[in-house]
Protein backbone atom coordinates (compact mmCIF):
# COMPACT_ATOMS: atom_id res chain seq x y z
CA UNK A 1 0.00 0.00 0.00
CA UNK A 2 2.81 2.55 1.15
CA UNK A 3 4.46 1.50 -2.43
CA UNK A 4 1.35 2.53 -4.29
CA UNK A 5 0.87 6.08 -2.35
CA UNK A 6 4.73 7.03 -3.55
CA UNK A 7 4.38 6.39 -6.65
CA UNK A 8 1.46 8.21 -7.21
CA UNK A 9 3.31 10.77 -4.94
CA UNK A 10 5.65 10.59 -7.76
CA UNK A 11 3.38 11.20 -11.04
CA UNK A 12 2.22 14.18 -9.22
CA UNK A 13 5.24 15.98 -9.06
CA UNK A 14 6.37 16.28 -12.58
CA UNK A 15 2.92 17.15 -14.24
CA UNK A 16 3.00 20.59 -11.44
CA UNK A 17 6.42 20.85 -12.90
CA UNK A 18 4.81 21.44 -16.72
CA UNK A 19 2.18 23.41 -15.74
CA UNK A 20 4.38 25.53 -13.88
CA UNK A 21 6.49 26.06 -17.23
CA UNK A 22 3.39 26.52 -19.37
CA UNK A 23 1.80 29.06 -17.64
CA UNK A 24 2.21 32.80 -18.42
CA UNK A 25 1.28 35.14 -21.00
CA UNK A 26 2.56 34.82 -24.68
CA UNK A 27 5.71 37.20 -25.82
CA UNK A 28 7.21 37.78 -28.72
CA UNK A 29 8.96 35.36 -31.47
CA UNK A 30 13.02 35.70 -30.18
CA UNK A 31 12.19 36.01 -26.63
CA UNK A 32 9.67 33.45 -27.09
CA UNK A 33 12.17 30.72 -29.01
CA UNK A 34 15.04 31.62 -25.88
CA UNK A 35 12.87 30.95 -23.60
CA UNK A 36 11.67 27.81 -25.37
CA UNK A 37 15.14 26.62 -25.66
CA UNK A 38 16.10 27.54 -22.24
CA UNK A 39 12.88 26.18 -20.97
CA UNK A 40 13.23 22.81 -22.74
CA UNK A 41 16.95 23.15 -21.42
CA UNK A 42 15.43 23.21 -17.87
CA UNK A 43 12.88 20.93 -18.58
CA UNK A 44 15.43 18.21 -19.56
CA UNK A 45 17.30 19.17 -16.73
CA UNK A 46 14.11 18.73 -14.38
CA UNK A 47 13.48 15.39 -15.90
CA UNK A 48 16.80 13.99 -15.34
CA UNK A 49 16.81 15.07 -11.85
CA UNK A 50 13.25 13.32 -11.76
CA UNK A 51 14.44 9.70 -13.29
CA UNK A 52 17.15 10.02 -10.69
CA UNK A 53 14.57 11.14 -8.35
CA UNK A 54 12.52 8.35 -8.95
CA UNK A 55 15.40 5.70 -9.06
CA UNK A 56 16.36 6.62 -6.54
CA UNK A 57 13.05 6.87 -4.58
CA UNK A 58 12.00 2.99 -6.38
CA UNK A 59 15.37 1.95 -5.06
CA UNK A 60 14.02 3.05 -1.67
CA UNK A 61 10.74 1.74 -2.06
CA UNK A 62 12.45 -1.82 -2.92
CA UNK A 63 14.72 -1.50 0.10
CA UNK A 64 11.65 -0.87 2.23
CA UNK A 65 10.14 -3.62 1.24
CA UNK A 66 12.63 -5.67 1.76
CA UNK A 67 12.79 -4.33 5.36
CA UNK A 68 9.34 -4.61 5.92
CA UNK A 69 9.81 -8.48 4.50
CA UNK A 70 12.80 -8.99 6.74
CA UNK A 71 10.88 -7.44 9.88
CA UNK A 72 7.93 -10.01 9.17
CA UNK A 73 10.40 -12.88 9.36
CA UNK A 74 11.89 -11.51 12.01
CA UNK A 75 8.46 -11.16 14.05
CA UNK A 76 7.69 -14.54 12.66
CA UNK A 77 10.90 -16.34 14.27
CA UNK A 78 10.28 -14.01 17.14
CA UNK A 79 6.96 -15.28 17.56
CA UNK A 80 7.87 -18.16 17.24
CA UNK A 81 10.73 -17.84 19.51
CA UNK A 82 8.39 -16.32 22.16
CA UNK A 83 6.26 -20.01 21.48
CA UNK A 84 9.02 -21.43 22.49
CA UNK A 85 9.71 -19.11 25.31
CA UNK A 86 6.23 -19.59 26.21
CA UNK A 87 6.71 -23.18 26.24
CA UNK A 88 9.64 -23.53 28.06
CA UNK A 89 8.06 -21.67 30.74
CA UNK A 90 5.53 -23.82 31.12
CA UNK A 91 7.93 -26.26 31.29
CA UNK A 92 9.35 -24.49 33.99
CA UNK A 93 6.39 -23.63 35.94
CA UNK A 94 6.07 -27.79 35.60
CA UNK A 95 9.17 -28.15 37.19
CA UNK A 96 8.90 -25.63 39.43
CA UNK A 97 5.62 -26.73 41.03
CA UNK A 98 7.28 -30.19 40.59
CA UNK A 99 10.09 -28.64 42.56
CA UNK A 100 7.40 -27.08 45.48
CA UNK A 101 5.73 -30.62 45.74
CA UNK A 102 8.94 -32.30 46.63
CA UNK A 103 9.83 -29.03 48.65
CA UNK A 104 6.84 -29.96 50.02
CA UNK A 105 7.51 -33.53 50.78
CA UNK A 106 10.94 -32.56 52.42
CA UNK A 107 9.49 -30.17 54.59
CA UNK A 108 7.39 -32.72 55.82
CA UNK A 109 10.13 -35.59 56.28
CA UNK A 110 11.63 -32.32 58.10
CA UNK A 111 8.85 -31.87 60.45
CA UNK A 112 9.15 -35.81 61.12
CA UNK A 113 12.76 -35.89 61.51
CA UNK A 114 12.33 -33.10 64.23
CA UNK A 115 9.89 -35.05 65.85
CA UNK A 116 12.05 -38.18 65.89
CA UNK A 117 14.77 -35.95 66.78
CA UNK A 118 12.75 -34.36 69.91
CA UNK A 119 11.74 -37.81 70.79
CA UNK A 120 15.37 -39.24 70.65
CA UNK A 121 16.38 -36.10 73.17
CA UNK A 122 13.37 -37.06 75.59
CA UNK A 123 14.93 -40.26 75.14
CA UNK A 124 18.60 -39.01 76.17
CA UNK A 125 16.94 -37.03 78.49
CA UNK A 126 15.36 -40.27 80.21
CA UNK A 127 18.74 -41.91 79.76
CA UNK A 128 20.69 -39.23 81.72
CA UNK A 129 17.90 -39.01 84.19
CA UNK A 130 18.45 -42.89 84.69
CA UNK A 131 22.00 -42.33 84.78
CA UNK A 132 22.01 -39.67 87.60
CA UNK A 133 19.55 -42.19 89.32
CA UNK A 134 22.38 -45.21 88.86
CA UNK A 135 24.89 -43.19 90.36
CA UNK A 136 23.05 -41.45 92.81
CA UNK A 137 22.09 -45.02 93.62
CA UNK A 138 25.83 -46.37 93.93
CA UNK A 139 26.67 -43.52 96.22
CA UNK A 140 24.15 -44.82 98.48
CA UNK A 141 25.10 -48.38 98.12
CA UNK A 142 28.79 -47.32 98.52
CA UNK A 143 27.84 -45.34 102.05
CA UNK A 144 25.70 -48.86 102.94
CA UNK A 145 28.69 -51.03 102.06
CA UNK A 146 31.29 -48.69 103.72
CA UNK A 147 28.79 -48.46 107.28
CA UNK A 148 28.48 -52.18 106.80
CA UNK A 149 32.18 -52.56 106.82
CA UNK A 150 32.13 -50.20 109.73
CA UNK A 151 29.77 -51.86 111.60
CA UNK A 152 31.77 -55.23 110.67
CA UNK A 153 35.07 -53.99 111.82
CA UNK A 154 33.25 -53.04 115.45
CA UNK A 155 31.39 -56.54 115.62
CA UNK A 156 34.78 -58.43 114.61
CA UNK A 157 36.49 -56.25 117.48
CA UNK A 158 33.99 -56.87 120.23
CA UNK A 159 34.26 -60.66 118.99
CA UNK A 160 37.34 -60.70 119.37
CA UNK A 161 37.77 -59.44 122.21
CA UNK A 162 34.98 -62.25 123.23
CA UNK A 163 37.35 -64.90 121.55
CA UNK A 164 40.27 -63.54 124.07
CA UNK A 165 38.24 -64.25 127.38
CA UNK A 166 37.23 -67.52 125.79
CA UNK A 167 40.53 -68.35 124.93
CA UNK A 168 41.31 -67.74 128.64
CA UNK A 169 38.89 -70.07 130.30
CA UNK A 170 39.64 -72.48 127.97
CA UNK A 171 43.20 -72.59 129.07
CA UNK A 172 41.49 -72.40 132.83
CA UNK A 173 39.84 -75.78 131.50
CA UNK A 174 43.06 -77.21 129.44
CA UNK A 175 44.39 -77.13 133.16
CA UNK A 176 41.83 -78.90 134.89
CA UNK A 177 41.79 -81.17 132.07
CA UNK A 178 45.65 -82.14 132.61
CA UNK A 179 44.94 -82.61 136.16
CA UNK A 180 41.85 -84.65 135.42
CA UNK A 181 44.11 -86.50 132.64
CA UNK A 182 47.22 -87.73 135.64
CA UNK A 183 44.39 -88.84 137.48
CA UNK A 184 42.42 -91.22 134.69
CA UNK A 185 46.55 -92.56 133.50
CA UNK A 186 47.11 -93.50 137.31
CA UNK A 187 43.70 -95.60 136.72
CA UNK A 188 43.94 -96.78 133.02
CA UNK A 189 45.97 -100.40 133.78
CA UNK A 190 43.22 -101.53 136.02
CA UNK A 191 40.22 -100.14 133.74
CA UNK A 192 41.62 -101.90 130.99
CA UNK A 193 41.74 -105.56 132.68
CA UNK A 194 38.18 -104.92 133.75
CA UNK A 195 37.08 -104.36 129.89
CA UNK A 196 39.52 -106.99 128.55
CA UNK A 197 38.20 -109.70 130.61
CA UNK A 198 34.53 -108.67 129.71
CA UNK A 199 35.54 -108.28 125.97
CA UNK A 200 36.56 -111.84 125.79
CA UNK A 201 33.62 -113.05 127.64
CA UNK A 202 31.09 -110.80 125.34
CA UNK A 203 33.50 -112.95 122.36
CA UNK A 204 33.19 -116.24 123.33
CA UNK A 205 29.30 -116.04 123.69
CA UNK A 206 28.84 -114.14 120.61
CA UNK A 207 31.24 -117.28 118.98
CA UNK A 208 29.18 -119.32 120.09
CA UNK A 209 25.97 -117.76 118.93
CA UNK A 210 27.43 -117.92 115.36
CA UNK A 211 28.11 -121.49 115.35
CA UNK A 212 24.68 -121.85 116.35
CA UNK A 213 22.79 -120.21 113.07
CA UNK A 214 25.55 -121.81 111.24
CA UNK A 215 24.07 -125.16 111.78
CA UNK A 216 20.90 -123.90 110.76
CA UNK A 217 21.33 -122.14 108.04
CA UNK A 218 22.91 -124.74 105.96
CA UNK A 219 19.58 -125.46 104.33
CA UNK A 220 19.73 -121.94 103.26
CA UNK A 221 23.56 -122.12 101.74
CA UNK A 222 22.50 -125.69 99.81
CA UNK A 223 19.54 -123.17 98.10
CA UNK A 224 21.64 -120.78 97.65
CA UNK A 225 24.77 -122.82 95.71
CA UNK A 226 21.75 -124.44 93.67
CA UNK A 227 20.33 -121.07 92.65
CA UNK A 228 24.07 -120.29 91.81
CA UNK A 229 24.31 -122.92 89.85
CA UNK A 230 21.19 -122.72 87.64
CA UNK A 231 22.43 -118.94 87.37
CA UNK A 232 25.76 -120.40 85.91
CA UNK A 233 23.76 -123.02 83.65
CA UNK A 234 21.31 -120.18 82.52
CA UNK A 235 24.05 -117.47 81.51
CA UNK A 236 26.30 -120.47 79.68
CA UNK A 237 23.12 -121.25 78.19
CA UNK A 238 22.05 -117.36 77.12
CA UNK A 239 25.89 -117.09 76.11
CA UNK A 240 25.51 -119.98 73.23
CA UNK A 241 22.18 -118.58 72.08
CA UNK A 242 23.61 -115.27 71.72
CA UNK A 243 27.19 -116.69 70.00
CA UNK A 244 24.75 -119.01 67.68
CA UNK A 245 22.69 -116.12 66.85
CA UNK A 246 25.79 -113.62 66.13
CA UNK A 247 27.29 -116.54 63.88
CA UNK A 248 24.10 -116.85 61.79
CA UNK A 249 23.63 -113.19 61.80
CA UNK A 250 27.26 -112.96 59.97
CA UNK A 251 26.91 -116.05 57.59
CA UNK A 252 23.60 -114.32 56.48
CA UNK A 253 25.66 -110.94 55.84
CA UNK A 254 28.41 -112.37 54.45
CA UNK A 255 25.46 -114.18 51.81
CA UNK A 256 24.60 -110.60 50.99
CA UNK A 257 27.30 -109.57 50.10
CA UNK A 258 28.22 -111.83 47.87
CA UNK A 259 25.00 -111.64 46.16
CA UNK A 260 25.47 -107.84 45.68
CA UNK A 261 28.84 -107.95 44.68
CA UNK A 262 27.29 -110.59 41.98
CA UNK A 263 24.44 -108.09 41.34
CA UNK A 264 26.94 -105.39 41.36
CA UNK A 265 28.33 -107.58 38.35
CA UNK A 266 25.81 -108.33 36.57
CA UNK A 267 24.90 -104.60 36.88
CA UNK A 268 28.09 -103.08 35.61
CA UNK A 269 28.15 -106.00 32.83
CA UNK A 270 24.13 -104.24 31.85
CA UNK A 271 25.03 -101.09 31.76
CA UNK A 272 28.54 -101.56 29.58
CA UNK A 273 26.26 -103.52 27.10
CA UNK A 274 23.71 -100.78 27.14
CA UNK A 275 26.22 -98.13 26.94
CA UNK A 276 27.42 -100.20 23.59
CA UNK A 277 24.61 -100.13 22.40
CA UNK A 278 23.80 -96.55 22.86
CA UNK A 279 26.77 -95.79 20.96
CA UNK A 280 25.97 -98.24 17.87
CA UNK A 281 22.36 -96.12 18.08
CA UNK A 282 24.42 -92.52 18.25
CA UNK A 283 26.16 -93.80 15.62
CA UNK A 284 23.46 -95.22 13.52
CA UNK A 285 21.24 -91.96 14.12
CA UNK A 286 23.96 -89.99 12.80
CA UNK A 287 24.44 -91.82 9.71
CA UNK A 288 20.38 -91.61 9.02
CA UNK A 289 20.45 -87.99 9.60
CA UNK A 290 23.43 -87.71 7.32
CA UNK A 291 21.83 -89.38 4.44
CA UNK A 292 18.40 -87.92 5.45
CA UNK A 293 18.87 -84.62 5.44
CA UNK A 294 17.64 -82.72 2.39
CA UNK A 295 15.29 -79.73 1.43
CA UNK A 296 13.25 -78.02 -1.31
CA UNK A 297 11.39 -75.02 -0.67
CA UNK A 298 10.04 -72.62 -2.75
CA UNK A 299 7.07 -69.14 -3.51
CA UNK A 300 3.54 -69.91 -4.99
CA UNK A 301 2.55 -66.15 -5.43
CA UNK A 302 4.58 -63.71 -7.40
CA UNK A 303 5.39 -59.88 -6.12
CA UNK A 304 6.48 -56.93 -8.20
CA UNK A 305 7.12 -54.88 -5.05
CA UNK A 306 8.83 -57.27 -2.53
CA UNK A 307 11.84 -55.41 -1.00
CA UNK A 308 12.64 -56.98 2.33
CA UNK A 309 15.76 -58.88 4.07
CA UNK A 310 15.04 -62.27 4.01
CA UNK A 311 13.02 -64.25 1.11
CA UNK A 312 10.85 -67.11 3.46
CA UNK A 313 9.41 -69.96 1.13
CA UNK A 314 6.54 -70.87 2.57
CA UNK A 315 6.01 -73.75 0.42
CA UNK A 316 7.48 -76.61 1.26
CA UNK A 317 7.96 -79.61 -1.13
CA UNK A 318 10.43 -81.57 0.75
CA UNK A 319 12.36 -80.78 4.48
CA UNK A 320 13.97 -83.96 5.58
CA UNK A 321 15.62 -83.80 9.13
CA UNK A 322 13.08 -80.61 9.52
CA UNK A 323 16.14 -78.66 9.29
CA UNK A 324 13.95 -75.70 7.16
CA UNK A 325 11.53 -73.32 9.26
CA UNK A 326 9.23 -72.35 6.64
CA UNK A 327 8.57 -68.98 9.15
CA UNK A 328 11.83 -67.71 9.08
CA UNK A 329 13.50 -68.46 6.07
CA UNK A 330 16.34 -69.95 7.75
CA UNK A 331 18.05 -73.75 7.50
CA UNK A 332 19.45 -75.06 10.66
CA UNK A 333 22.16 -77.67 10.42
CA UNK A 334 21.17 -80.56 12.26
CA UNK A 335 24.49 -82.30 12.54
CA UNK A 336 28.36 -81.38 10.93
CA UNK A 337 29.19 -81.94 7.60
CA UNK A 338 28.92 -80.44 4.28
CA UNK A 339 25.74 -79.10 2.58
CA UNK A 340 24.89 -78.35 -0.84
CA UNK A 341 22.57 -75.15 -1.50
CA UNK A 342 20.90 -74.45 -4.47
CA UNK A 343 18.77 -70.99 -5.02
CA UNK A 344 16.85 -69.80 -8.87
CA UNK A 345 14.57 -66.61 -8.72
CA UNK A 346 12.78 -65.23 -11.92
CA UNK A 347 12.27 -61.25 -11.69
CA UNK A 348 8.94 -59.81 -11.86
CA UNK A 349 8.85 -57.75 -15.62
CA UNK A 350 11.07 -55.25 -16.16
CA UNK A 351 12.13 -55.34 -12.01
CA UNK A 352 15.57 -56.47 -11.24
CA UNK A 353 16.95 -58.44 -8.84
CA UNK A 354 19.75 -59.78 -6.48
CA UNK A 355 19.69 -62.70 -4.11
CA UNK A 356 22.85 -63.95 -2.13
CA UNK A 357 23.15 -67.31 -0.42
CA UNK A 358 24.45 -66.33 3.58
CA UNK A 359 25.77 -68.14 6.16
CA UNK A 360 25.59 -67.06 9.30
CA UNK A 361 25.21 -63.47 8.96
CA UNK A 362 27.97 -63.65 6.01
CA UNK A 363 27.00 -63.58 2.22
CA UNK A 364 28.30 -66.58 0.11
CA UNK A 365 27.43 -66.56 -3.52
CA UNK A 366 25.09 -64.08 -5.69
CA UNK A 367 22.21 -64.10 -8.23
CA UNK A 368 21.52 -62.10 -10.63
CA UNK A 369 18.14 -61.38 -12.36
CA UNK A 370 18.93 -58.22 -14.75
CA UNK A 371 16.15 -55.35 -16.29
CA UNK A 372 17.45 -56.01 -19.62
CA UNK A 373 14.60 -58.42 -20.38
CA UNK A 374 11.27 -59.48 -19.17
CA UNK A 375 11.09 -62.16 -16.31
CA UNK A 376 14.75 -62.79 -16.17
CA UNK A 377 16.18 -65.64 -13.85
CA UNK A 378 19.26 -65.73 -11.38
CA UNK A 379 20.37 -68.74 -10.25
CA UNK A 380 23.88 -70.13 -8.43
CA UNK A 381 25.30 -72.70 -5.96
CA UNK A 382 26.97 -73.16 -2.90
CA UNK A 383 28.56 -76.05 -1.46
CA UNK A 384 29.37 -75.27 2.17
CA UNK A 385 30.49 -76.37 5.76
CA UNK A 386 28.51 -76.56 8.15
CA UNK A 387 28.39 -77.25 12.22
CA UNK A 388 25.49 -78.14 14.21
CA UNK A 389 23.42 -75.35 14.80
CA UNK A 390 24.89 -73.18 11.74
CA UNK A 391 21.80 -71.67 9.84
CA UNK A 392 21.92 -70.04 6.08
CA UNK A 393 19.24 -68.41 3.96
CA UNK A 394 18.56 -66.66 0.95
CA UNK A 395 18.43 -62.82 1.36
CA UNK A 396 18.28 -60.11 -0.99
CA UNK A 397 20.91 -57.75 -2.07
CA UNK A 398 19.29 -55.38 -4.34
CA UNK A 399 16.67 -54.61 -6.52
CA UNK A 400 12.70 -55.79 -6.15
CA UNK A 401 9.77 -58.23 -6.77
CA UNK A 402 9.92 -62.07 -8.01
CA UNK A 403 7.81 -63.79 -10.28
CA UNK A 404 6.30 -67.73 -9.40
CA UNK A 405 3.63 -69.61 -9.74
CA UNK A 406 1.40 -72.61 -8.39
CA UNK A 407 4.31 -74.52 -9.15
CA UNK A 408 7.14 -72.85 -7.50
CA UNK A 409 9.29 -71.04 -9.88
CA UNK A 410 11.56 -69.30 -7.69
CA UNK A 411 13.08 -71.90 -5.08
CA UNK A 412 15.63 -72.88 -2.83
CA UNK A 413 17.14 -76.36 -2.18
CA UNK A 414 20.10 -77.91 -0.11
CA UNK A 415 21.28 -81.58 1.25
CA UNK A 416 24.21 -82.84 3.06
CA UNK A 417 26.60 -84.83 0.78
Amino acid sequence: MMSYIILGFLCVIPLSCLSTLTDGEPQNGTLRDESVDSKTDVFRQLLNQETLIRMSLVKNVHSLMKDMVEMKESMSTSNKRLHDAEKEISSLKNEVQLLKTENQKFKEQAVKFKDEFRTTDSRFNEIEGNFTKVSQSQTQYKRHVNDKIEDFEKNTSTILNDIKIEVRYLSVTLLDLNKHTMELNMSIPELIENRLTDFTANVNRSVGDINHKLLSSKDYQEQLVYNLSALGNDQSSLMKIISDNLNNTIHSIKADVEQSQKSQLKLSATVSSLEVFRMNMSLLNNCVSKTSVGFTVGVTSPSSTWSGNILVFPHVVTNNGNGYNPNTGKFTAPTDGTYVFFVAVNTYGKNFIYLDIVLNGSNKVRTMSHNSANYMTGTNMAVLQLYTGNSVWVSRSSGQSYYTDSVPITTFSGFLL
